[in-house]
């Protein structure tokens, strides 16, 4: 979680305008819609929420973009949209939530597969909020998808560096490791709930590929993300690649 800071001048007006804009969800719904990532709102997140700040949104490419004035703004709108959908299913059947540590690759692990009516891309790391939301869609009426994509921390990290280089869409990168391992953890969690559920699916998937290495993304066992599973992140995982993360932001300071 992004630590609470002073907002100077600019930042301060980027958020009155992201508070006013807000207050119309049409507008704002309209204009989250309208980005090409979002899908006409069938992709829904907080990292696409954040380009509804005019200031982040119009960064020229490459300079980093400042999370800062609508950090917590995008989540709710984020969060907003989503119970609004769930809530509102129509004829649509399936809603899909993505989960996975920061860095993942959950985008490109699921290139291929079919787009769902509605989903969550986010780590899902939260597993009070994600039962609370999974209880949400099958009370009224989806077929639920949630898709684990588990990655290396190291090649999540330089995955990281990269995008916050050339997107300027950074992280905090000694926090990086624990959103991992938090994710995992809450699916190992969500597994135990819903695994006798048949209106809920969970597939698993190890991302294997890189920038510019082509991989595949392999389906595994929940045995595999188990303690003792050879996917498994530790807290020693963590510990040791909050360090190095730390080591990486210092050698990379515009990617943190």
């Amino acid at each position: 979680m992004m630590k609470r800071t002073r907002l100077n001048k600019e930042q301060r007006a980027a958020r009155d305008a992201l508070v006013v804009l807000l207050r119309k969800p049409v507008e704002a719904d309209r204009l989250y819609d309208a980005l090409p990532e979002a899908h006409g709102g069938r992709i829904i997140s907080t990292d696409l929420a954040r380009f509804l700040d005019a200031r982040y949104r119009d960064t020229p490419t490459g300079r980093p973009r400042d999370l800062t004035p609508g950090w917590d703004l995008a989540w709710r709108y984020a969060q907003d949209r989503l119970e609004r959908e769930l809530t509102n299913r129509g004829r649509r059947k399936v809603m899909r939530f993505m989960a996975g540590g920061w860095g993942a690759g959950k985008t490109h692990a699921l290139q291929g597969a079919v787009l769902p009516h509605v989903a969550w891309d986010g780590t899902l790391s939260d597993t009070r909020w994600a039962r609370e939301m999974i209880e949400l869609a099958l009370a009224h009426g989806w077929l639920v998808e949630v898709a684990y994509v588990f990655r290396d921390i190291e090649l999540a990290l330089y995955g990281a560096v990269e995008r916050a280089k050339q997107e300027g869409r950074g992280v905090p990168l000694p926090e990086l490791p624990r959103s991992h391992r938090d994710a995992q953890r809450s699916i190992l969690r969500l597994l135990q709930i819903y695994s006798d559920n048949p209106r809920v699916a969970f597939p698993l998937l190890h991302n294997m590929g890189a920038e510019n290495v082509r991989g595949k993304s392999l389906v595994v066992g929940e045995a595999e993300l188990a303690e003792n599973g050879a996917l498994h992140y530790s807290k020693r995982h963590e510990d040791y690649y909050a360090e190095a993360a730390r080591a990486i932001e210092a050698l990379n300071p515009a990617a943190g």
